[in-house]
C-alpha cells in the first residue's frame, strides 16, 4: 500500500507501465540506510565529537571510525567506473558560465517547482527555515550549487564532494527527527526526504535548471546538457540517491520526472507559502517592488499557468517581461560564442556572480551543520 500522496496511479499505469509506477511508489518508503545509520550513531555523541568524526570521514581516514561511519566512508571512497571528472567539470561550467541566468532558473524554476510537491515540501515546511530565514537558506543552496560546479568540485576530496556529503548527513538528521515527530504522517506523505523526493531534487538541479536556461534564451547544446546530467548523476550518487533513479541521459531524466509529475497532487498551502517567502525575500535585500513583480512574472513563465494559478501567481503587466528577456539573451549568447575569448569572459563573469550571490546570502559562512533532532519533536 503506497502513501496517499501517490495519486493517479491507474492513469500512470496506462502511460508508463504498471511495473514502473509500482516501483516509483516503493521509493516513497525508501530512505538512505548508510547515512541514516551514521547520523543515528552521531546523535548519541557530543557536538564536537560529531564534527570531528564527520571531518574524518571527509578526509578518508577510516581507522578508528565507528562502524556506521566507516561503512559510509567506504561507500564514498568507491568512485563509480562511469564517473568522468572532465565531463563533470564541463557540466559545472554550464551552470557557472550562465551566471545570473542560472541563478534565476535555479531560484524561480527549480526551487519553486520543488515547492509545488504538496508532500515533498513538508520537510521544508516543518523546518520553517525557508519562511523565517529565507535569505540565509538561499545562500546555503547557492553555496552548494557553486561548490559542486567548480572545477574539481566532485573529485573525492573536492569541496563540492564534501559539501554534498554534509548535505546528505543533514538530510538524514532531518529524516531522523521527523520520523520521531508525532506530527509526521507516513501513511500520507511517505518517509521524510525519501528516495522519490531525492530523485526529484536531483532533476530540479539538472533537468529543470537547463530547461529554465533555455526558457530564458540560453543556447545550451545537447552535449552541454549531457555533461550537466553527468555532474548531477555524480552528485546524486554521493547524496545517496538510488542508482535506479539517477538518469544517464535526457530520456532517462524525462521518464523519472514525468513519473513523478504524473503521481503527485497539485500545489497546496505550504507550496504557496514557500513560494511567496522565496519571492518576497528580495525585499529583505532591498530590492525594489518592480523586481519582485518581475520575479512573480518570471516564476509564472517558468512553471506554466496551471501551477502558477495554483500558487496564486497572477498574470499582469509584467507577463511579457520574460519574453523580452529571451529576445535579448538569444543574440547576446550567439555573440559570446562567436567572439574569441567570449566563453572564457562569460565564465569569469558568471563565477563572480555566483561568488557574490553566495556572499550576499552568507552562504560562505555555513558549515552545513547537523540540526538538532529535538527541534522536530514539537
Amino acid at each position: 500500500m503506497f502513501p496517499s500522496r501517490f495519486v493517479h496511479a491507474d492513469l500512470a499505469d496506462s502511460r508508463f507501465g504498471s511495473h514502473r509506477v509500482r516501483r516509483m511508489g516503493e521509493f516513497l518508503l525508501a530512505d538512505d540506510p548508510l547515512a541514516d545509520a551514521a547520523v543515528a550513531d552521531l546523535a548519541r555523541r557530543p557536538a564536537a565529537e560529531q564534527e570531528a568524526l564527520v571531518t574524518q570521514v571527509l578526509a578518508g581516514r577510516r581507522d578508528g571510525l565507528p562502524e556506521p561511519l566507516a561503512a559510509l566512508e567506504a561507500s564514498l571512497s568507491h568512485v563509480p567506473v562511469w564517473f568522468d571528472p572532465a565531463r563533470a567539470d564541463r557540466g559545472g561550467e554550464v551552470v557557472l558560465r550562465h551566471g545570473l541566468l542560472s541563478g534565476l532558473s535555479l531560484g524561480f524554476k527549480s526551487l519553486v517547482t520543488g515547492y509545488c510537491s504538496p508532500a515533498g515540501n513538508k520537510p521544508l515546511a516543518f523546518s520553517a527555515r525557508l519562511t523565517e530565514d529565507t535569505t540565509r537558506r538561499l545562500g546555503e543552496t547557492s553555496r552548494f550549487v557553486e561548490a559542486v560546479s567548480l572545477p574539481g568540485g566532485m573529485d573525492r576530496f573536492g569541496e563540492g564532494f564534501a559539501t554534498t556529503v554534509r548535505v546528505r548527513l543533514m538530510h538524514a538528521r532531518v529524516r531522523l527527527g521527523l520520523r520521531r515527530s508525532p506530527r509526521w504522517r507516513t501513511a500520507e506523505w511517505g518517509l521524510p526526504i525519501n528516495q522519490y523526493d531525492m530523485a526529484g531534487t536531483i532533476l530540479l538541479f539538472s533537468r529543470e535548471l537547463v530547461d529554465g536556461l533555455r526558457q530564458l534564451g540560453a543556447n545550451v547544446s545537447e552535449a552541454e546538457e549531457a555533461d550537466l546530467f553527468h555532474l548531477w548523476r555524480a552528485v546524486g550518487a554521493v547524496m545517496g540517491v538510488d542508482p535506479e533513479l539517477l538518469p544517464t541521459c535526457r530520456a532517462d531524466a524525462d521518464l523519472v520526472w514525468e513519473l513523478i509529475e504524473a503521481t503527485q497532487a497539485p500545489p497546496d498551502e505550504d507550496s504557496r507559502r514557500l513560494t511567496n517567502a522565496l519571492i518576497d525575500s528580495a525585499k529583505e535585500r532591498g530590492a525594489p517592488e518592480a523586481y519582485v513583480a518581475f520575479s512573480r512574472a518570471l516564476t509564472r513563465h517558468f512553471v506554466g499557468p496551471a501551477k502558477a494559478d495554483a500558487l496564486g501567481l497572477p498574470g499582469g503587466a509584467w507577463s511579457l517581461a520574460p519574453t523580452m528577456v529571451k529576445t535579448f539573451i538569444r543574440p547576446l549568447e550567439a555573440a559570446v560564442r562567436r567572439v574569441p575569448g567570449g566563453r572564457g569572459a562569460a565564465l569569469k563573469a558568471g563565477m563572480l556572480y555566483w561568488r557574490r550571490t553566495v556572499e550576499l546570502g552568507e552562504g560562505h559562512l555555513t558549515t552545513f551543520p547537523l540540526p538538532a533532532v529535538e527541534r522536530f519533536a514539537t
